[in-house]
């Protein structure tokens, strides 16, 4: 908990696939070095565990929560995805009839003003657009959290985004340390690796003293993934 007995979690909700990468790797960094922990459904690989439950858990426990609306179009299966905004589904609901007024919700599409268009009830939300760019997704986080947990001052956007592209080109270095290729840190399967990298690499950067990342144990030395 915060000195304002806030918990520091922000649930991540977006789309998981390979195009969405990018943007995926500036939303952990972003959340991250603004000290906050970053809560999502891949951090928790037990197969024991109802991908509901998991879910509700994480949601009860983040009072901020980030949802990327900008997967609308259908999949290979000519089906679109309903998942994101069932999980924005859920934070609306705690928010609304938790009894947690106080949380505090992002919404994220790809283009402006196409929300209305396929999730009508969510007019009036004003949700923010990336345009599927790293850099203004980053200014976009940035400027939901607004503070550090603990009320400080956040830098401003280019100073994130020139930290992030400091952190790109560390990425590597981080990884070979550990005894992984770059490429085998990065994507939704090895989630929890990159964001202990992440987090190593802004302790060194003296950005983040608190608080340690869920799901994000350092990787073993010594053994190939």
């Amino acid at each position: 908990m915060t000195s304002r007995g806030r918990s520091p979690d922000v649930f991540v909700n977006v789309p998981f696939d390979d195009p969405y990468q990018p943007l995926f790797e500036a939303l952990l960094f972003t959340v991250s070095a603004c000290g906050y922990r970053v809560r999502c459904a891949l951090e928790d690989d037990d197969s024991g565990n109802i991908r509901l439950d998991k879910l509700v858990e994480l949601i009860r426990e983040s009072p901020r929560s980030i949802h990327d609306l900008s997967r609308i179009e259908r999949g290979s299966n000519d089906l679109p995805r309903f998942n994101m905004p069932f999980e924005l589904g859920l934070a609306l609901g705690a928010k609304r009839f938790g009894r947690r007024p106080g949380d505090r919700i992002k919404i994220m599409v790809a283009e402006p003003y196409r929300l209305p268009a396929y999730l009508s009830d969510l007019g009036g939300n004003d949700p923010s657009a990336h345009r599927n760019d790293p850099s203004q997704l980053i200014r976009i986080v940035r400027d939901f959290l607004d503070r550090t947990p603990t009320g400080g001052m956040l830098p401003g956007p280019s100073k994130l985004l020139a930290d992030f592209e400091k952190f790109k080109v560390q990425l590597p270095k981080v990884a070979r340390e550990i005894h992984h290729q770059p490429e085998e840190i990065r994507g939704f399967g090895n989630y929890r690796t990159f964001l202990w990298c992440v987090t190593e690499i802004l302790k060194k950067a003296d950005r983040i003293e608190w608080p340690a990342p869920t799901g994000a144990s350092p990787p073993r030395r010594g053994r190939q993934r």
